[in-house]
């Protein structure tokens, strides 16, 4: 059985890993010109390593991150919680309270930043070869059965074909609706399914922004803000171990706002919301990185560009063809969102792939 294996984020490289031990064989495509899909992370140096795209796992209740962190020997990093918190409301001073132990606690980061669990990842699975820069276009199935997947270069624009037994998609659901032509179509409860799924943190921006020394923490502050004030709506502590001391934010503006504003302009303000919340020092930064995920036409549609009111309904369309597969985090309906959901739903997309390879033997 050979199969083709669209994206190379983290789904599609534990899917990639899954299959070589087995005797199933597969192809992969990817978009963009890296592994790692949302995983980005900024490596000025081997001690640095900030993340803007996915930053922590939940160890006490993500059970698949931390057997594969384990497996790769990856080193992990305490979040850190320790010092008073701040919330900013309106145009008020910051007000101090101890944070509930609820919010972002518990969790950790990895050592290398989330980028070094796909590199070793990649580096684990024995034989591999990834079409970097194309994009699927088109699949039709055969009248034996088989899928014939149409895709593009992006650089040279050459179309390539790809036949193959069975198809697995790990893209977002959104993004796969609109770039892909079915043949035959998809059905009406397939297609409904995949455009009520919105791309977690589609609409999102990151900033980070980093120091030689933690400097909050002489304050016995921990970093972590709350602001309706904005830019930045939350505020964590990033720093590394053995490189720089950083702050972490998500964005409270809307792609739309935010798309009005030159990188310069936003890099202001954040500076000038730091300096308000921690004072004169965070004007005396290092560095600034930046990524606004609502930008990313590898990432997100149109439609992902407006704020999710409320947590999305994740999990796996209704069933369509047998051989046609779906992995990545918005289709796991338990945790969807997180890194464990991308890698639960990679190992559920496996299993129905032996199951499609045993009943082909017989």
């Amino acid at each position: 059985m050979h199969v083709l294996i669209v994206g190379s984020g983290i789904s599609g490289l534990r899917l990639a890993d899954l299959l070589s031990n087995t005797d199933i064989t597969f192809d992969i495509i990817e978009a963009r010109n890296r592994i790692g899909g949302r995983i980005l992370t900024e490596t000025p140096s081997v001690d640095n390593y900030f993340d803007l795209g996915p930053t922590w796992f939940w160890p006490e209740k993500e059970p698949k991150i931390v057997q594969l962190i384990e497996e790769l020997n990856l080193s992990t990093i305490e979040q850190y919680n320790e010092g008073q918190s701040l919330l900013e409301l309106n145009d008020n001073k910051p007000v101090k309270y101890i944070k509930s132990s609820e919010v972002n606690s518990y969790c950790k980061r990895i050592e290398g930043g989330i980028k070094a669990l796909v590199e070793a990842l990649y580096q684990r699975i024995p034989t591999i070869n990834i079409d970097f820069n194309t994009c699927a276009k088109a699949i039709k199935q055969n009248d034996n059965q088989t899928f014939t997947v149409t895709a593009v270069n992006k650089c040279t624009e050459e179309e390539r074909t790809y036949d193959v037994d069975a198809v697995i998609f790990t893209l977002p659901p959104r993004l796969l609706f609109e770039n892909i032509d079915f043949t035959p179509m998809l059905p009406e409860t397939v297609k409904i399914d995949l455009l009520n799924k919105p791309t977690w943190m589609g609409a999102q921006a990151k900033a980070i922004v980093t120091y030689d020394q933690p400097f909050w923490r002489m304050d016995e502050l921990s970093g972590n803000v709350i602001s309706w004030q904005g830019p930045l709506r939350e505020i964590y502590d990033v720093t590394t171990p053995n490189g720089d001391s950083a702050l972490f934010g998500f964005f409270g503006l809307a792609p739309s706002y935010r798309n009005k504003e030159t990188l310069a302009s936003i890099e202001d303000k954040v500076i000038n919301q730091l300096v308000r919340l921690f004072g004169e020092q965070a004007r005396s930064y290092k560095n600034f990185y930046y990524k606004d995920w609502s930008q990313d036409d590898n990432t997100v549609t149109q439609g992902d560009t407006l704020n999710i009111e409320s947590f999305p309904t994740y999990g796996q369309p209704p069933a369509y063809l047998d051989n046609i597969f779906f992995a990545g985090t918005e289709y796991d309906a338990n945790n969807g969102g997180h890194l464990e959901g991308a890698l639960a739903s990679a190992e559920h997309a496996f299993n129905n792939i032996k199951k499609v390879d045993l009943a082909k033997e017989k």
